[in-house]
């Protein structure tokens, strides 16, 4: 069986000094990282020098970013025009109603069924023009339900040409068995976020505890088992992501989360 290549989103950015973040993907890339999700800073300055360098140093573009509002409104352009011009063909929604709680308000069923639909034409509008669009979840998908069906579930029976990236430390988080999951939808699944935690404040309204997020491989996350799934399914793609620093800082932790996926045996 081929490895999973290893990728990573967020992290390093080059805000402050641009020639220490192309520092920063030097090491990345010499370490092992075949690929970055969110490419956008990229296209600040010479895009094709820069993607040039980029490519270069052995690393590739994995997705874009895709906002739910753009595609509530129909406007696919931009997002067709930054995938093309990044050479990606994959663009990746984060957000849609079900995430409510974030901003402390409630999920409305109608909103929820209103943004599958969304994302459904979405899906077949962009595919049209070669890119796939994916959905990456939240604890929310997996523990607030409408009718006993919980919106994860609501938004695979009510959508088809959509794709998933499945955050694995979001679904544990949501009290599911990741593997199982990655099992059940394999067929829809594109790449797995690897995210891990330990557990914070209880979760009194929805249940589960709130994550203090921390190095991959250090916390509740099954790593090996995830993994071994992600290869056996055949999966490319396994990217690092880590919402909030704890200890280590972002090249710290990226090193040690490569090293610890490495270590398992499945990951180049």
């Amino acid at each position: 069986m081929n490895k999973i290549k290893a990728g990573w989103i967020g992290f390093i950015r080059p805000e402050d000094d641009f020639e220490a973040y192309w520092e920063n993907l030097k090491r990345l890339a010499a370490l092992g990282y075949r690929g970055m999700e969110g490419g956008e800073a990229l296209l600040r300055g010479d895009v094709d020098d820069n993607l040039k360098r980029f490519h270069d140093l052995g690393l590739q573009v994995l997705t874009v970013s895709a906002d739910i509002k753009d595609l509530r409104e129909g406007n696919y352009g931009d997002i067709v025009a930054k995938a093309k011009r990044l050479k990606t063909n994959r663009a990746t929604v984060w957000v849609r109603s079900i995430n409510s709680s974030f901003w402390n308000e409630e999920p409305v069923y109608d909103d929820v069924m209103r943004d599958c639909e969304v994302m459904e034409k979405a899906a077949e509008k962009l595919e049209e023009e070669g890119i796939t669009l994916c959905y990456h979840n939240h604890y929310q998908d997996f523990l607030v339900s409408f009718r006993g069906v919980s919106c994860f579930d609501i938004l695979m029976y009510n959508t088809e040409k959509l794709k998933i990236e499945l955050d694995v430390g979001w679904v544990t988080n949501g009290l599911q068995d990741p593997c199982r999951v990655m099992e059940r939808i394999k067929d829809r699944l594109v790449a797995i976020h690897v995210k891990d935690y330990i557990n914070g404040e209880y979760r009194e309204k929805e249940g589960g505890w709130a994550p203090i997020f921390i190095t991959v491989g250090n916390g509740l996350l099954k790593l090996v088992p995830v993994l071994e799934t992600a290869q056996k399914i055949g999966l490319e793609w396994a990217v690092v992501e880590q919402d909030r620093m704890h200890n280590l800082s972002p090249m710290e932790s990226l090193t040690a989360s490569y090293l610890n996926m490495k270590e398992t045996g499945f990951v180049l």
